[in-house]
């Protein structure tokens, strides 16, 4: 038996060129709708990996809290009795959790990257989470300068720190999907978002109000709220930058040159 494989790859949505002239189709409501679907369709099989994502997360802001206080306790006594918090506790708190979001990058990677399997209709599987980790560095280098430009921004105005988040949002999938260097990626994604600026902030302000609310019920909502937002974020950039597909397809076949037994099957990958 003979087993012969062809490649072939497709494009679905936008692309670089497209995005960066404002010569793609975005709308806010029709992309919270596909999202909401998306999520409900992909909920099993995508929280697993959320959560794996955020108690990595955890994990990397209480060792950071453990190594800058001697007791990450210290941070979260200061908090719940509602005692005057000192310098040191508030320069703490924001360091480790900056180096949380930096060190986790290759995972957010893996999240992301299922998000964009959901945004083509391919279904996940919960490890799909660890495919991150073949973006390590460049991923960790590209969230090392959009945290701390992100966090200069918000040094000067909130709102600025609010706008570079979601100017800076599809950098790092960029840097992964389109092979493109971290400054590149950071270059694309803002000025991507400033020709959707309306649209794009209409979006992030619905996702924004879902936090609140899910921080409202105690924590409850992110349940719901995050599988959504990486999904929000999955069809944003297919729409935006658009995602190339390769196809593989296997074809058996018999030395007997007997081709009525042959199959073809297909596998996707995003």
């Amino acid at each position: 038996m003979n087993n012969k494989m062809n490649n072939k790859t497709f494009h679905v949505g936008g692309s670089i060129d497209k995005a960066i002239k404002g010569d793609t189709e975005l709308q806010a409501v029709t992309v919270l709708q596909e999202a909401w679907k998306v999520t409900a369709k992909n909920f099993l099989s995508f929280f697993p990996a959320i959560i794996g994502l955020f108690l990595a997360q955890v994990a990397l802001l209480m060792l950071g809290l453990q190594v800058q206080l001697g007791d990450a306790s210290l941070f979260f006594d200061a908090i719940i009795t509602g005692q005057e918090i000192s310098a040191d506790i508030v320069q703490a708190g924001y360091m480790a959790n900056f180096w949380s979001d930096v060190l986790s990058a290759p995972l957010y990677v893996g999240v992301s990257m299922m998000a964009l399997n959901h945004a083509v209709g391919l279904p996940t599987k919960p490890n799909h989470l660890v495919k991150g980790f073949s973006f390590t560095i460049v991923s960790i280098i590209t969230m090392l300068i959009t945290s701390s430009l992100q966090g200069i921004g918000n040094a000067l105005f909130p709102l600025v720190g609010l706008f570079l988040s979601m100017g800076f949002s599809m950098a790092i999938i960029l840097v992964c999907e389109k092979r493109t260097t971290p400054l590149k990626a950071i270059q694309y994604s803002l000025l991507a978002t400033l020709k959707k600026l309306m649209p794009m902030t209409a979006i992030y302000l619905v996702v924004l109000i879902m936090f609140f609310i899910s921080f409202a019920t105690a924590g409850i909502g992110l349940i719901w709220t995050l599988p959504f937002f990486f999904n929000v974020k999955g069809i944003i950039y297919r729409n935006l930058f658009g995602i190339t597909l390769q196809v593989t397809t296997m074809k058996k076949g018999s030395d007997d040159n007997n081709n009525s037994n042959n199959s073809d099957s297909k596998v996707f990958d995003a």
